[in-house]
């Protein structure tokens, strides 16, 4: 799937990330690949955290972070319904 990103950053590593127009927040870190003639790749690190027990492992996805996943075309699991799951642009 093709989307469109604007990325904007400054001198100390602080900026916005829009892919479609939506703002994604919960991001961690980025790269940007792209070869000569060739399509750019845009890698997106997102905050989330693990929490692990010994029988079973536990993953939280923070709200800013579902809010950029969901934008990006992802459905929450069993539990977590859209409708619980802030919008990113908000």
């Amino acid at each position: 799937m093709i989307r469109n990103a604007r990325i904007e950053l400054n001198a100390i590593g602080t900026g916005s990330i829009t892919v479609d127009g939506v703002p994604l927040k919960g991001v961690r870190s980025l790269s940007l690949d792209a070869g000569a003639g060739e399509r750019p790749i845009l890698r997106l690190e997102l905050a989330v955290q693990d929490l692990s027990t010994v029988a079973e492992t536990v993953i939280h996805v923070p709200d800013d972070t579902a809010a950029t996943l969901v934008a990006l075309g992802w459905t929450p699991p069993p539990g977590q319904p859209v409708e619980e799951v802030p919008d990113a642009a908000a």
